[in-house]
């Protein structure tokens, strides 16, 4: 799993690397940035919802 995660993680900022002249040419330097915030976005997203699962707390050896 680590060594897909990886992957995925080079091959994801492969292509975000090349869209991003696109994304400049398209919306300009200003927005140009904008699509990279649904990652962490999604990250937290992810995060807070493994937070609210009941086994969180266990996971994470009693803390919150």
């Amino acid at each position: 799993m680590l060594t897909l995660q990886t992957a995925l993680g080079f091959t994801l900022t492969l292509v975000t690397i090349h869209l991003m002249p696109l994304w400049v040419d398209w919306l300009g330097w200003r927005y140009a940035f904008m699509p990279l915030a649904v990652g962490p976005f999604l990250g937290v997203w992810a995060m807070a919802r493994l937070r609210a699962h009941p086994e969180a707390t266990r996971l994470a050896g009693g803390r919150r």
